[in-house]
Parts: C-alpha cells; sequence; structure tokens
C-alpha cells in the first residue's frame, strides 16, 4: 500500500492546484461548457486545500469541508499517473470513516461527463439528482 499523507496547502501551492485542477479538469469541461477558464489568483484558498503526498511525491489536492449538516467533498484530484493505484480509494474511505464518525452525510458533485461518478458508486455514492451538467451525489452514514 503507497504511503498516503495530507498536509495542509500554503500559498506557494497556488500554482501546483492550479496545475492539478486543470490537468485533471481541463477536458470535462471544456466538453461540458467548450472551454477551459482557469482560475482566478483569487479562487485559490490555502485555508481549505489539502496537498495529497505519495511516497513523497506531491500528486493532487483534495478540499473537504465540515458543514453542519454534512462534509462537503469539493476537490479529489489525483494526477493522472497516479490514478488507479488505490490511492483515491484510500482517501474516499478515510473520508468515509471520517464521515460515519461524525455521523454526517457526505455531498459531492461530479460534471456528467466525467468517469468519477463510477469510482465514487463504487465506494457507495448515490446520485441525489442531476443538472444538464452535474451529478449531485451523496453518501449516508445511516
Amino acid at each position: 500500500m503507497p504511503d498516503i499523507v495530507l498536509r495542509p496547502a500554503v500559498e506557494q501551492d497556488r500554482d501546483f492546484v492550479a496545475f492539478v485542477t486543470e490537468t485533471c479538469m481541463r477536458r470535462y469541461v471544456e466538453q461540458t461548457w467548450g472551454q477551459w477558464r482557469a482560475d482566478s489568483p483569487d479562487d485559490f484558498n490555502a485555508g481549505i486545500h489539502e496537498i495529497i503526498g505519495c511516497n513523497g511525491e506531491e500528486i493532487g489536492c483534495v478540499v473537504l469541508i465540515d458543514e453542519p449538516g454534512a462534509l462537503v467533498l469539493k476537490t479529489l484530484y489525483i494526477l493522472p499517473g497516479h490514478q488507479n493505484r488505490g490511492i483515491g480509494a484510500a482517501l474516499i474511505q478515510r473520508i468515509i470513516k471520517r464521515a460515519g464518525a461524525s455521523k454526517k452525510p457526505i455531498q459531492l458533485r461530479v460534471l456528467r461527463v466525467n468517469p468519477a461518478r463510477r469510482f465514487y458508486e463504487r465506494h457507495g455514492f448515490a446520485v441525489t439528482h442531476s443538472t444538464a451538467e452535474r451529478h449531485f451525489m451523496a453518501w449516508s452514514p445511516l
């Protein structure tokens, strides 16, 4: 099993998070809306991002917001060269364990064209509703 660590992001991670976001999402955003719009510098918030490390290499980012009624998974991006190695599964299991302990559901949204929906379904998430662009999904501890 890979050695997966999370560390709080700092301002110097802005470019790395932008790179990971574009690498992981550009194709799906372009399929959905026709063009990529890079985040503005004001869109990065080091206070909510965590950097995913694996075996000493930074490979992605995650944003999990602990709201009063739910944990909201805003981002779980792993660079393509590190996908399909169990890293995302290990991280989602950590998040599910945290949600179960706090008795809170997990909510997320995924673009309809993004195959990540199947990943989340394998981990017990279900589509709660959909729009033309997105599926909204949830996992419940009950």
